[in-house]
């Protein structure tokens, strides 16, 4: 029984950390922000990007100058106030041209340093489809209910 209740407790505690991680990495990750550490999360909602990025990955991205920018190289930045994640093609004069990469065209409006959110890093396969399903009301409040309970047992386990 002792067992059962330490590898409940492990997992519980790792619920409530991912949960928190990802709860700070979401708040930072707004286009007005600086982002966590210079760290940005977005959920992929578009196949643009396929299959290098499937719908449902969470990417996160890193600032950089967007100088450093190279080509070929993944990037997000805002258009038309819709973040979008799309590979740079080539550099035109001070801009961007870029494309996702499952689209036969450009993209019709270039990047600018004023546009640009940051380059990618790595992305966490699905995760995405997690997070949306957690901005389901009845989901968070289960959720919280969760952390809450586990604070609740550590509390009355640690007298």
């Amino acid at each position: 029984m002792a067992k059962v209740r330490i590898v409940l407790n492990v997992l519980l505690t790792v619920l409530v950390v991912c949960v928190c991680s990802l709860a700070a990495l979401n708040y930072f990750s707004a286009p007005q922000r600086a982002g966590l550490l210079g760290y940005r999360g977005y959920t992929v909602i578009s196949g643009s990007m396929e299959p290098t990025l499937k719908v449902g990955d969470y990417i996160i991205v890193k600032s950089k100058p967007f100088e450093q920018v190279q080509d070929k190289e993944i990037i997000s930045f805002k258009q038309e106030n819709v973040l979008v994640t799309h590979r740079v093609m080539q550099h035109v004069g001070d801009k961007l041209q870029t494309r996702g990469d499952a689209n036969n065209v450009n993209d019709l409006v270039e990047v600018t340093a004023d546009d640009y959110v940051g380059s990618y890093q790595f992305r966490i396969p699905q995760l995405g489809r997690l997070m949306i399903w957690l901005q389901d009301p009845l989901i968070y409040s289960i959720v919280m209910a969760v952390i809450a309970l586990r604070i609740a047992v550590m509390l009355i386990l640690k007298k």
